[in-house]
């Protein structure tokens, strides 16, 4: 069972329909405007708590315990977790040679496509850079 704990959160404008969205990373894409994150290298600024519309209210998780959809593979506690193309939480291994952004730690684990929870922090997001 996945859990939550509020942490910080802010509101900001959907700036697409994130109506599928729910529990998937978001990035800034203009002051105050966010979107899915869409590839490893994106910085995620939060997780998205809701499903606005285009231009609805977006409450975004930046740290706290959240829950999260994973991506592909399944996720367990422990797990660094950073963002993918479908801006799902994928474990990411700090001494991988991409240069890419880890966010959090899962908590509670789940499946691919499914719902776990994980301590995340948006706020200060650790690049790893491989040798």
């Amino acid at each position: 069972m996945a859990i939550e704990l509020q942490g910080f959160k802010f509101t900001a404008i959907a700036g697409a329909s994130l109506a599928n969205s729910q529990y998937h990373f978001v990035k800034l894409s203009a002051d105050m405007t966010v979107i899915e994150t869409a590839a490893l290298t994106d910085i995620p600024c939060g997780v998205l708590q809701n499903n606005p519309p285009s231009g609805g209210a977006a409450e975004v998780m930046v740290y706290g315990i959240t829950k999260i959809v994973a991506g592909v593979g399944a996720l367990a506690a422990g797990n660094l977790i950073g963002c993918d193309a479908a801006a799902t939480a994928v474990v990411v291994d700090p001494d991988d040679v991409a240069d890419n952004y880890y966010v959090g730690q899962v908590v509670i684990g789940c499946g691919a496509g499914e719902i776990g929870s994980a301590l995340v922090n948006c706020a200060s997001p650790v690049i790893q850079s491989g040798s």
